[in-house]
C-alpha cells in the first residue's frame, strides 16, 4: 500500500537479521554485522512503519532487542558512535495486529514512548487490527475495507510528515 502511495519501500523482515540477544558485555566486545547493516537501512530511509504483533499485552521481545542494539552506540565506529542516529527525526507510523479485539493497541501504548525516546516523531494517527487471523485472504490482503482505510491513513500521514521534515 505504501509503494501505490508513492514511497519507495524497503520490506524488512527482523528474523532476516542474525542479531543476538542484547548484552551490554557482548556489544563491549563486538557489535555484530548484522545491527550495522540494519542501522544504515534505517538511517537511509526518512520514515519507517512498523508493524508488530502484540505478546503478552506488549510489543515482541524481538522488536525490542533490535531497538536496543540499534540504538546503542558503537564505540568503535565512530560514524555509529552516537546511538540516536539510526533514530533521530524519523517519522514512524506504528501499526499492530493481534487475534484479539484490541488489534494489539496495548503494544503500540508501549512502543510510541520508546520510540519517542528515541528521538523520532511518530504519527498520531495508527492503527490496531484486532481478529488478525481472519482479517486477510490467501494473497495476505486485508478483506475489511475499513481496516484497508485505516492502514491507509497511517501510511498517507507518515508520507505527508516526512514529506514535510525531510523533503521527500
Amino acid at each position: 500500500m505504501a509503494r501505490a502511495s508513492g514511497a519507495t519501500v524497503s520490506h524488512l523482515e527482523l528474523a532476516e537479521f542474525h542479531i543476538p540477544m542484547y548484552n551490554a558485555d557482548d556489544e563491549a566486545e563486538r557489535t555484530p554485522p548484522d545491527v550495522i547493516r540494519l542501522k544504515s537501512l534505517m538511517f537511509a530511509h526518512p520514515a519507517w512503519i512498523i508493524c508488530t504483533p502484540e505478546y503478552n499485552a506488549s510489543y515482541p521481545a524481538l522488536v525490542k532487542n533490535t531497538i536496543d542494539w540499534c540504538s546503542s552506540p558503537v564505540k568503535a565506529n565512530p560514524e555509529w558512535a552516537d546511538g540516536f542516529k539510526a533514530f533521530r527525526g524519523k517519522v514512524v507510523g506504528v501499526l499492530s495486529a493481534s487475534p484479539g479485539a484490541l488489534g494489539g493497541l496495548r503494544s503500540q501504548s508501549h512502543l510510541v514512548p520508546l520510540l519517542l525516546n528515541l528521538h523520532c516523531w511518530v504519527a498520531p494517527q495508527n492503527y490496531a487490527l484486532g481478529h488478525a487471523a481472519e482479517a486477510f485472504d490467501a494473497r495476505g490482503a486485508l478483506t475489511s475495507e475499513a481496516s484497508t482505510q485505516n492502514v491507509q491513513a497511517v501510511i498517507d500521514q507518515v508520507l505527508w510528515a516526512a514529506g514535510r521534515l525531510h523533503g521527500v
